[in-house]
């Protein structure tokens, strides 16, 4: 692990494990996040699309 890894897991900005673990068990939480990620997508995509990138 580098030094930057174990900084971000400190800071708990890393939370690949528990994100994972956190899902399994419940699927509110887990329409929750495929709804944002959706959502963020979306938002990228009109922001490109609004720049003229598309």
């Amino acid at each position: 692990m580098s030094f930057m890894e174990s900084m971000l897991m400190a800071l708990g900005l890393l939370p690949g494990k528990e994100l994972a673990s956190s899902m399994q068990r419940s699927k509110t939480f887990t329409a929750m996040v495929i709804v944002g990620v959706i959502l963020f997508a979306s938002f990228v995509l009109f922001l490109l699309k609004m720049a003229g990138a598309l």
